[in-house]
């Protein structure tokens, strides 16, 4: 009967881990190792993981100081003994028989890695989504689906909205020699993404893939999640950077292909809209409006940035995105910061957030 390892970095979740940890201990399939890797949390949390640890002989708990969640994936990656290895975020949790359904599926179809679907849930909504289109499907050679819905989640989407990238890290379930016996780990610089650029890998090194458009995961959206948020980053420029070479890199044994080149400036003018989140939109940003300005027209007379609002598509992107791409291009950066703040009171007026 195979092990799997089921990997949690913990970050200050206390209010949503007992929830997660009671969909892991209670799993219909029982041959399971949960791996917890505490990452410096100031709350409650590692309590809570020492405390189901006492009750639960399957629950390993690693502490360290705050390192960031690709460091903490790794540190589970390296202290794992299971036969298959998948993630799960320590805010989120999952039906009872997922891991039994997954598992059933890989050893009957004999793959490297299943793939599966996801809810994404509300503070008083649960939506069932695909995370990609076309139904169940079996990748072997042909995998460019898999790749570009990773590099840009909006790719083959009918409506752009409500859907996350095929990289996350989450509904995936790997055999664990695949990453052990191709050193695939999650890149410590990167701030956001690092999922993508380590499924992308695990993809290209799988000879057999397997999506099943079930729906086992439950994706919370909140305000305190595993990933940065829109917390204020100084320095932007070194990781998101990081990240467009990672994927530019990857892609460029498909530069011939349309696909692969529309996705890559989509997704690089998203990446201006986080420098924006993160930075020079933040309200920690030192330096008045003009300053603002100032900044930003700085950042995309720069590559990759120039040549992507220039080339881009805008019909594949999502309207914020479309709106940003247009004014950016006219140097319209005022109107769009007060298109931008009035969003951002919308969202947070509106917003269904887990508090």
């Amino acid at each position: 009967m195979n092990k799997v390892s089921i990997i949690v970095p913990v970050y200050n979740a206390e209010n949503y881990l007992p929830n997660c940890l009671d969909s892991l201990v209670n799993q219909t399939y029982e041959n399971i190792e949960i791996i917890l890797i505490n990452d410096g949390s100031t709350d409650g949390s590692l309590k809570i993981c020492q405390d189901f640890a006492s009750e639960d002989n399957r629950i390993k708990v690693f502490s360290i100081e705050n390192s960031g969640v690709s460091t903490a994936r790794n540190i589970g990656i390296e202290n794992m003994t299971g036969d298959y290895i998948t993630f799960v975020d320590s805010d989120d949790w999952i039906e009872l028989n997922m891991i039994e359904f997954v598992i059933s599926k890989a050893m009957k179809e004999k793959v490297d890695t299943i793939v599966w679907s996801y809810f994404k849930n509300f503070s008083d909504s649960e939506r069932a989504l695909s995370l990609i289109p076309g139904g169940n499907q079996l990748f072997t050679n042909e995998k460019d689906i898999l790749y570009l819905k990773s590099i840009y989640q909006f790719y083959g989407q009918e409506k752009l909205g409500d859907t996350v990238s095929a990289g996350t890290t989450w509904c995936k379930l790997y055999k664990s020699e695949l990453i052990q016996n191709n050193n695939i780990r999650f890149k410590e610089e990167l701030t956001r993404s690092q999922d993508v650029i380590f499924c992308l890998e695990a993809f290209s090194k799988s000879e057999r893939i397997k999506y099943y458009d079930e729906n086992l995961y439950h994706y919370r959206i909140n305000n305190s999640s595993t990933c940065s948020g829109n917390r204020f980053i100084d320095d932007t420029e070194t990781p998101f950077n990081s990240l467009l070479n990672e994927m530019k890199k990857f892609s460029k044994q498909f530069e011939n292909k349309t696909e692969f080149r529309e996705v890559i400036n989509a997704r690089t003018v998203q990446v201006i809209l986080w420098h924006l989140d993160h930075k020079y939109f933040h309200k920690d940003f030192e330096g008045n409006i003009f300053k603002r300005k100032q900044d930003v027209l700085k950042m995309i007379d720069v590559e990759p940035y120039k040549t992507a609002l220039k080339d881009v598509n805008n019909n594949i992107l999502p309207k914020r995105e479309r709106t940003m791409a247009v004014l950016l291009n006219k140097k319209f950066i005022f109107s769009f910061y007060f298109i931008y703040k009035i969003h951002q009171l919308y969202v947070k007026i509106t917003n269904q957030k887990f508090d």
